[in-house]
């Protein structure tokens, strides 16, 4: 907890530094219509706002586009992963069962002389 709020004080501290030092450098962006003596400071936060928008957006389809049979497969999976669980316990106790059977035996076994 106490590290993500100290990199978020340092993201700020860095872009407030980042915002004053380019305050007296401007440019020219066109977007349907030419804005002049734009800051790049501005420029970079809309150009950084306009990627999160973008790839939120691709995230969102690529999620819509996925085939149902995905849930399904997963699902199959886990169920395949319990199964060889189950059985892989199984096997074990039928092996431990049968190490105190061949114990038992040894044990009840007559003595040969």
């Amino acid at each position: 907890m106490i590290v993500s709020l100290i990199l978020i004080l340092l993201l700020v501290v860095f872009m407030a530094f980042f915002i004053g030092m380019n305050l007296s450098n401007a440019c020219t962006f066109w977007f349907f219509k030419t804005y002049t003596d734009l800051p790049v400071a501005v420029l970079a936060l809309i150009a950084f706002g306009a990627g999160i928008v973008f790839a939120l957006l691709f995230i969102l389809v690529a999620k819509m586009k996925a085939p149902a049979t995905d849930a399904e497969v997963r699902a199959q999976k886990k169920l395949e992963k319990k199964a060889r669980a189950e059985e892989k316990l199984r096997l074990a106790k039928e092996k431990e069962e049968a190490k105190k059977a061949a114990k038992e035996a040894k044990k009840n076994a007559p003595v040969q002389s």
